[in-house]
C-alpha cells in the first residue's frame, strides 16, 4: 500500500532530515519508517509501507512470534537502535529462538525516538473491542475480555491444526504437488496477557495479578507444546496414505540413487547391521537386504504404514520372523527406549523436503546417528548441498494467469504474486528459464554435522549466464535446489549422486521458488545498457527453523550490480514454508 503523497518526504528531505529533527512540532501521528528515513502519516502506514518496501510486516513478526506488548516495544527499539548504528537486523531477527532474542534486553525499554508511534500502536484493537469505549471496563468485563482473547486464541490454534491435516493430505496426492498455492504460514498462538489486563484493568503493580498471568502464559506454553505434538501427530498419519508412497517410490531419480547405493556397494553393506530412518514402506530395508545386510531394523512413526512394511516384508520373504535379516519398528526414533541391536554399521534414511531442510527430519537421523550408529559407521547420504539460481518468469509458474482462453485474469496473477513474495512456491522449474550460474548457498557433512549447523547465512553472487542469458531479461525469481551425495568416503565402489536440479530429471521435490518483490533486467547487457542491466545478484541468504513446527524461514537480502560496475539498492525479503496454513 502506498502512503498518501503529502504523508512522504521527497529523498532530497529525506537526507536533510535526521533523528534531531523529530520534535513536539510535528503531527503526533506522523511514523518515521524502521529502517529508512520515510515519514509516513500514521504508525499502521509505516508498518505497511515496511512491508512492502522492506520485507518487514510487525504485525506478522509479532504475530509470529507471540510477542507481548514489552517484547514489541523492545523489538522496535532494537530494530532503530540497529538501523540507526548502520546495521541491518534482519538477520537478527529472523536467526533467534525463544531462549535467544536480541531484543530482550531492558535497554530497548528505553525509547530510541522520542514518542515514537510504533511504541503505542494498539495491535490487539479488534480482539477487545470494549477497550475503545472511552471508560475502563470493569474487573468482570476485564475478566471477560481476557477470556473471549483466551478462547480466540484456541480456536485460532484448532484452525491451524485442522488446515495441517488438509495440507497433509493435499501433500499426499500426486496431482497436488505443483499447485500454485504457496505454502502459508500460520497465525502464532496469543500470549499476550499482560498487556491486556494492563489496557483492561489500568494498572500493572498487583503482584496477584502478574501470578495469574504467568499461569496463563505457562498455560499457552503447554498449549504451543500440545500444539507441536498434535502437528507430529498429523505429519505422522499423513505418511499412512499410499499416494504419497507411490509419488515418492516412483521418483526414479531418488529411488534408484538409494537402491544404487545399498545393493552396489557390498564391501559396505555385505554383513552389516543397518538401520533405515523412516522406512516408509521399507524398500529401502529391502534394498539393504538385497545388498546382503545381515541385519535391518525399518523404523517408521506411522503406526499403518509400519504395520503395512511389516507385511511387505514378510510377503517378500525377507522379515526376520521367517528367518530372514528385516524387522520393523514402529514409533518415533527419539521415544523408542532401545533396538533389537545395541549399534548399527549404516544408518540409510530419505529425510529431505522442500528447500532440503523442510519438515525437519534431519534431526531424527542426526539424533539417531548420536545414539546407535557406530565409530566410524556409515551414514548415507552423507553430504548434502543446498543451491541458487536466478531465473526469469516462467520459473514461477504466474505466467499462467496473464490471459485465461483470451480473458484477462490479470487480477489472480497479481494477488498470487503478492503472496508469493512472502511465501515459498513449488515449481517443476525448466532449465531454459534460469538466467545465471548457479552458486553453492550451503554444504552439510551428515556425518559430523550438529542440528545447529541447519540454521545458517551465507554471502552469494549469481552471474549471468552466457549460455542461457544472452541479452537482457527480467529476473523474478530465486530457485533453490539440493544435491544429496553418497559419496567416496561410505559408498566406495560405486559413489551416487542423487540432484533436485532443473538441469537434470524432474523429482517429486520440485525446486523451491522465491519470487522478488520488484523484477530486475538482468544479463550481459550491451555498451547501450550499462548502468541499467544487472550482470550480478550480490546478496546474503539466511534459512532459519520456523517457529511453526517442522517449518523453515528464510530471508534474502541482495543488489543489482550493473554492468558499469555500479551497484543498485539494496532489497530484502523474507519468506516462509510451514506445515500449517
Amino acid at each position: 500500500m502506498q502512503p498518501a503523497h503529502d504523508a512522504t518526504m521527497s529523498s532530497e528531505e529525506e537526507d536533510e532530515r535526521d533523528w534531531s529533527d523529530w520534535g513536539d512540532d510535528v503531527d503526533e501521528d506522523l511514523t518515521k519508517s524502521l529502517f529508512s528515513s520515510a515519514i509516513l502519516s500514521s504508525a499502521k502506514q509505516a508498518i505497511e509501507h515496511d512491508a512492502s518496501e522492506h520485507g518487514f510486516d510487525l504485525r506478522n513478526f509479532r504475530a509470529q512470534k507471540a510477542l507481548t506488548d514489552y517484547d514489541t516495544i523492545r523489538c522496535v527499539n532494537f530494530i532503530r537502535s540497529e538501523v540507526a548504528a548502520g546495521n541491518s537486523p534482519l538477520q537478527a531477527l529472523l536467526h533467534n529462538s525463544a531462549a535467544q532474542r536480541p531484543w530482550e534486553k531492558d535497554e530497548y525499554m528505553r525509547p530510541v525516538l522520542p514518542d515514537d508511534p510504533l511504541l503505542f500502536y494498539d495491535f490487539d484493537e479488534d480482539v477487545c473491542p470494549q477497550q475503545d469505549s472511552g471508560a475502563g471496563p470493569s474487573a468482570k468485563e476485564a475478566s471477560v475480555c481476557i477470556t473471549s482473547t483466551a478462547m480466540q486464541s484456541l480456536q485460532d490454534e484448532n484452525m491451524a491444526l485442522r488446515n495441517t491435516l488438509q495440507e497433509m493430505s493435499r501433500l499426499a496426492l500426486p496431482s497436488e504437488l505443483a499447485t500454485e498455492q504457496p505454502f502459508q504460514l500460520a497465525e502464532g498462538i496469543d500470549s499476550d496477557w499482560l498487556s491486556k489486563w494492563q489496557k483492561t484493568a489500568g494498572s500493572f503493580g498487583v503482584q496477584a495479578e502478574r501470578n495469574k498471568l504467568a499461569t496463563t502464559q505457562a498455560d499457552v506454553s503447554r498449549g504451543t507444546d500440545d500444539a507441536t505434538e498434535r502437528i507430529n501427530e498429523a505429519y505422522f498419519d499423513s505418511y499412512g496414505f499410499f499416494g504419497i508412497h507411490r509419488e515418492m517410490i516412483s521418483d526414479k531419480v531418488r529411488t534408484e540413487a538409494y537402491r544404487d547405493a545399498l545393493k552396489q556397494n557390498p564391501a559396505l553393506i555385505k554383513g552389516a547391521s543397518v538401520l533405515d530412518v523412516g522406512c516408509g514402506t521399507g524398500i529401502l530395508s529391502m534394498f539393504a537386504a538385497e545388498g546382503g545386510a545381515t541385519k535391518v531394523i525399518g523404523v517408521d512413526g506411522s503406526t499403518r504404514i509400519a504395520d503395512v512394511a511389516e507385511r511387505l516384508v514378510a510377503a517378500n520373504g525377507l522379515a526376520s520372523t521367517g528367518g530372514g535379516p528385516v524387522t520393523i519398528v514402529q514409533g518415533r526414533l527419539e521415544q523408542l527406549p532401545s533396538l533389537p541391536v545395541e549399534q548399527v554399521d549404516v544408518i540409510v534414511s530419505e529425510w529431505m523436503g522442500y528447500a532440503l531442510l523442510f519438515e525437519s527430519m534431519l534431526d531424527t537421523v542426526l539424533y539417531a546417528r548420536d545414539r546407535w550408529l557406530k565409530p566410524g559407521g556409515a551414514i548415507l547420504p552423507d553430504l548434502a548441498s543446498l543451491h541458487m539460481a536466478a531465473a526469469g518468469a516462467g520459473a514461477t509458474g504466474l505466467t499462467f494467469w496473464n490471459k485465461v482462453y483470451g480473458l484477462d485474469y490479470s487480477l489472480v496473477q497479481q494477488e498470487l504474486r503478492e503472496d508469493a513474495h512472502q511465501t515459498a512456491l513449488l515449481k517443476d522449474v525448466s532449465s531454459q528459464d534460469l538466467l545465471s550460474c548457479s552458486c553453492l548457498l550451503r554444504q552439510l557433512d551428515i556425518a559430523h554435522m550438529d542440528a545447529a549447523d541447519a540454521s545458517f547465512s551465507t554471502d552469494f553472487i549469481l552471474e549471468a549466464d552466457p549460455k542461457s542469458c544472452c541479452g537482457p531479461q527480467e529476473c523474478h525469481a530465486l530457485v533453490l535446489w539440493f544435491d544429496m551425495n553418497f559419496s567416496k568416503r561410505f559408498c566406495a565402489e560405486q559413489p551416487v549422486k542423487l540432484s533436485t536440479s532443473p538441469h537434470g530429471p524432474q523429482t517429486h521435490w520440485c525446486q523451491t521458488v522465491l519470487v522478488l518483490r520488484k523484477p530486475i533486467l538482468f544479463g550481459l547487457g550491451t555498451a547501450e545498457a550499462r548502468g541499467k542491466v544487472a550482470a550480478s545478484l550480490k546478496g546474503r541468504f539466511s534459512m532459519a527453523r520456523s517457529d511453526q513446527h517442522r517449518g523453515i524461514d528464510m530471508s534474502v537480502e541482495y543488489s543489482a550490480q550493473f554492468t558499469d560496475g555500479s551497484l543498485g539498492p539494496s532489497e530484502v525479503q523474507i519468506f516462509s514454508m510451514t506445515m500449517s496454513s
